[in-house]
């Protein structure tokens, strides 16, 4: 809309809620303020509250919502307090003919009385109460009686009364005694803008495009083309590409790059561009932007996400160099005034690096990370479920705080970590190792998960060489848990062909990162196969059998800590054969009564695998996905 003119100042519309704030500033600084008996504190207060309501940058309260919040003011209880708060009360009651709200609204100039000509130190309290009282003048006789109607409605409760549409027409002049260039014609109005969001939120395809489309079709300048079709498009485009709706978001966007550059929109060009960069491609490199002076630093945020995708093979030096880029834009927009600063953006960049830290194995500076989003979120953190604590992590999910606002499609993200929490533990009471790599594989892991379906087959030997290339791709790209788990496997399958020294050797050298890691299931894993590895290469002194009973009980406590039923049986078989061969019976006689307890619980579950506290869990994630949609 560049070289347009711009549109003239918001129609105003008298509406009840101003009575009642008018009310309200001739009281506290025409009656009361000359007395100069109001409490200090109570006067803060009001100015706060006036602030907000005369400013109309949030939705009008209700007239009782109104006395409510007066009455619990500081310092409310004084008798010259109460004395305002029976005056407020009052208004209501004095304001039932027409001439009282006549005589009301010809009080008001005393208030705005320009005593300078110097207009800025013009009170916005002034500047309010002027405007309701010129759109009061202007009403005709049918005009103010149709106010008053309205305000007692609204006073009995009515939220509808006085706040329905007003249709200008030229032709007639119902309400109005005179007629501004203002009042002629219809401007663009938010409201169905709002209806498009609510539409967003709630899944409703239909409602919401069509209240966007009457949004931009709105008359917002004289000219013939509005100039503000692109916008129309581009929040379709999201729209479609929130709900993974590829075809279509990308069908659009480019009719909006095109209406963009006819129209010369700049800023909207650069963010059509952008979200084609979004879009899945099938190049084998991922489309990154190029620092310009109208991207959003978001969008570079976004490239991280793209070269931290394993199928793309790139190394994690890549990701940090590009959020570098991401953190020095935003601080440029902050420095230049293109954007101000909001606690999301600075949340988005501490929650990538604990991601690329973690990603990366250093888990004390992931916990730094995360400990900064923390303080602006005041959320949990999202590890509780990997490490057994399924309770701790459901409560927080279902707590009214984190769903709450959610948008329709928002709720099928948080649904989905639901389902995830809810799934990895059902699996890891009847599978043996790494539930959750077979819920979620990663692409780097998908040779280790053919290792361990062939090792269960006795063939084990088949995806050694993925397995091997799986690991060299881990290293170059810094992926070091991954790396830490590929090696461990292959040690497990070195077991089988003898080379327990050899094994025993290649985790020990990981094992000071992994004991100081925070993944319980692969320390236990760890344990496990190390004492193995231990007992297959002892000595006739036994001496193995020794060694390995500490990774041995390590490794149970974890597996029992994740309720991991079928691996904790595995660890507990093993413990009670070292016992015995170690002449150790009374330790022998506590192994085999928790193996017993293991045993049976794995075959309880077994037999009735039907989870009640799953449903419980399930059914309140579907109530609270009605109510967001019934919206």
């Amino acid at each position: 809309m560049d070289g347009r003119a711009t549109p003239p100042p918001v129609h105003h519309v008298l509406r009840p809620h101003h009575i009642d704030l008018i009310a309200m500033l001739l009281l506290i600084f025409k009656e009361y303020e000359l007395q100069k008996t109001l409490p200090k504190d109570f006067l803060l207060y009001m100015y706060r509250v006036l602030l907000m309501e005369t400013s109309e940058v949030i939705e009008h309260r209700s007239h009782h919502h109104m006395l409510a919040m007066v009455k619990v003011a500081p310092n409310a209880d004084t008798p010259v307090v109460q004395g305002l708060i029976s005056a407020l009360e009052n208004v209501a009651t004095q304001l039932r003919a027409l001439d009282q709200l006549t005589n009301f609204f010809l009080s008001t100039p005393s208030i705005f009385v320009e005593k300078s000509d110097d207009q800025r130190r013009t009170s916005l309290f002034g500047f309010f109460v002027r405007r309701c009282f010129v759109s009061f003048i202007k009403l005709s006789f049918y005009g103010v009686v149709q106010l008053q109607k309205d305000y007692q409605a609204w006073v009995g409760g009515s939220s509808k009364a006085g706040y329905g549409p007003i249709e200008k027409d030229p032709l007639t002049s119902d309400i109005w005694l005179f007629k501004t260039s203002s009042d002629l014609k219809s401007w663009a109005r938010p409201e169905p803008f709002e209806a498009w969001e609510k539409g967003l939120a709630t899944g409703d395809g239909i409602i919401g495009p069509e209240n966007l489309r009457r949004y931009f079709e709105q008359h917002f300048h004289e000219h013939n083309d509005s100039g503000v079709r692109q916008h129309a498009l581009l929040n379709l485009v999201r729209m479609h590409y929130i709900r993974k709706e590829y075809p279509a978001a990308s069908k659009l966007l480019r009719e909006a790059i095109a209406v963009a550059r006819t129209s010369g929109d700049r800023i909207t060009l650069q963010h059509c561009i952008s979200m084609l960069h979004r879009l899945p491609s099938l190049n084998e490199t991922p489309v990154l932007n190029e620092i310009q002076p109208d991207l959003h630093p978001l969008e570079v945020l976004f490239d991280v996400t793209k070269l931290l995708d394993p199928q793309y093979g790139q190394p994690l030096t890549l990701c940090f160099e590009k959020l570098t880029e991401a953190i020095a834009l935003h601080n440029h927009w902050v420095d230049t005034k293109q954007a101000m600063p909001h606690d999301a953006d600075i949340c988005s960049h501490n929650a990538m690096q604990a991601v690329l830290w973690q990603t990366l194995g250093c888990y004390d500076l992931a916990d730094v990370e995360e400990s900064c989003v923390l303080l602006i979120t005041r959320a949990g953190k999202d590890d509780r479920a990997r490490n057994g604590l399924y309770s701790e992590a459901l409560a927080l999910l279902l707590h009214p705080e984190t769903w709450r606002g959610l948008s329709l499609d928002a709720y099928h993200q948080w649904a989905e970590a639901v389902w995830h929490i809810l799934a990895l533990r059902t699996s890891r009471r009847s599978v043996g190792f790494f539930s959750y790599t077979i819920i979620c594989p990663p692409v780097l892991l998908i040779p280790e998960l053919s290792l361990i379906k062939y090792q269960r087959r006795g063939q084990a030997v088949a995806a050694i060489q993925p397995l091997l290339q799986a690991l060299w791709q881990a290293e170059f790209q810094g992926r070091f848990p991954l790396y830490r788990l590929g090696i461990i496997l292959l040690a497990d399958v070195g077991l089988e062909f003898g080379m327990s020294d050899h094994c025993q050797q290649l985790i020990l050298e990981m094992m000071p990162q992994i004991l100081s890691g925070q993944e319980m299931e692969l320390r236990a894993f760890a344990n496990h196969t190390l004492a193995r590895c231990m007992i297959a290469s002892m000595d006739p002194s036994k001496a193995g059998l020794r060694d390995a009973l500490p990774s041995l009980l390590m490794a149970e406590a974890d597996y029992m800590s994740l309720s991991m039923l079928e691996a904790t049986s595995e660890v507990q078989q093993l413990l009670v054969v070292a016992y015995h061969n170690l002449g150790m019976a009374t330790e022998e006689e506590g192994a085999f009564e928790r193996y017993t307890q293991s045993t049976k619980l794995a075959q309880a579950f077994e037999e009735n695998p039907a989870d009640p506290e799953a449903t419980r869990v399930w059914d309140t994630v579907t109530e609270i996905g009605k109510s967001l949609a019934s919206r």
